[in-house]
């Protein structure tokens, strides 16, 4: 999986503040890094971390079995896999157009464009219009137009194929995905030593129980002019003047604002144990408080009933309850001081 450079396919949606996923400033920061190395350090930034979850995990794992069951159902070879490309206009040679990439899943025959998608039985049911027609999410819309309009292709196939279950589940049932070389194989996490399943067992069986779908995708001159234009207010107004775009969380807050030396923007779980410890050095705090107002309470009692407790003359004190239960005692240690203890 190639990683995107510039304004790709794939940071598309996110420039725009369509993307579920990623945010302008996150795009922006990646960016900034990638054309000036160690930029975001140098300014006090934290980079965002690299994407990481089981969906991801099995979408690129299954890539190719959905590349093998598209050539199936058009009945025509995908070539060209994950080729590059630059968005070029001859009538200009303006730097933005230079940074307007993608890289593709793959090539038809006629100049088609194959885009390959996993999703999860529900997040497809939520989501995803009815096969065959050119309903699909609106932020694979945007990556597809944004592939047309860098290869200059008119129309693109979009093949995806459903998990009944979503990974996180299957990841919990012991299920991994493991990479022997330059394959993927899915077993059980227990089963050490076997070998396990190709992803394209999984995905044709799927596939003859219905969960193999195919949309398809026109060119829009419309949407293409307007990607444009997004995409070159973001490069002239953020990118060449280094400024960033607007925070639109708290996560892009935290990564953007400068923080002391010294200073960890600790993860949620890191928080939740740091509050539980302040909480229990608060309640020790005031048990020792307690505790001391006791033994005040407890030696008022005893001096008002014995009298003065005489460290030289006094072996012990013995505190017993109305049943004969020892409860406490005022006695010696071993450095013959006398001493509370309950």
């Amino acid at each position: 999986m190639s990683k995107p450079r510039g304004i790709s396919a794939s940071r598309g949606a996110a420039v725009l503040g369509l993307s579920e996923f990623q945010t302008p400033l996150e795009v922006w920061q990646r960016i900034m890094e990638e054309r000036e190395n160690g930029f975001n350090a140098r300014n006090g930034y934290t980079l965002p971390p690299e994407p990481e979850s089981a969906a991801l995990r099995w979408g690129v794992a299954f890539e190719d079995a959905v590349v093998e069951l598209a050539e199936i159902a058009q009945s025509k070879c995908i070539a060209d896999r994950e080729k590059y490309f630059e968005f070029t206009r001859s009538e200009s040679d303006n730097s933005v157009y230079k940074n307007i990439t993608c890289h593709v899943d793959g090539v038809y025959a006629g100049r088609i464009l194959h885009e390959g998608k996993t999703a999860s039985a529900f997040s497809f049911r939520e989501k995803w219009g009815e096969p065959n027609t050119d309903r699909i999410p609106r932020l694979y819309q945007i990556q597809v137009q944004h592939q047309i309009m860098c290869t200059g292709a008119d129309e693109a196939i979009v093949s995806v194929l459903v998990f009944p279950e979503t990974p996180d589940k299957w990841e919990k049932d012991g299920w991994v995905i493991c990479k022997y070389i330059d394959s993927y194989r899915i077993k059980k996490e227990s089963d050490k030593d076997v070998y396990g399943l190709k992803p394209s067992s999984w995905a044709r069986v799927l596939c003859e129980m219905g969960y193999f779908h195919q949309y398809f995708i026109k060119r829009n001159d419309e949407v293409i002019n307007l990607l444009i234009k997004y995409y070159f207010d973001f490069w002239e107004n953020h990118v060449l003047t280094g400024k960033p775009p607007e925070a639109r969380n708290y996560d892009d807050v935290k990564r953007i604002l400068s923080e002391p030396k010294s200073t960890i923007i600790v993860p949620d779980y890191i928080e939740r144990k740091m509050l539980e410890h302040r909480g229990i050095t608060e309640e020790t705090a005031n048990a020792k408080k307690r505790k001391d107002r006791l033994k005040t309470i407890i030696t008022k009692y005893a001096v008002q009933n014995i009298g003065e407790i005489d460290d030289e003359s006094r072996e012990a004190i013995i505190f017993r309850s109305n049943s004969g239960e020892k409860l406490g005692s005022w006695s010696k240690d071993k450095n013959g001081k006398h001493i509370f203890r309950c």
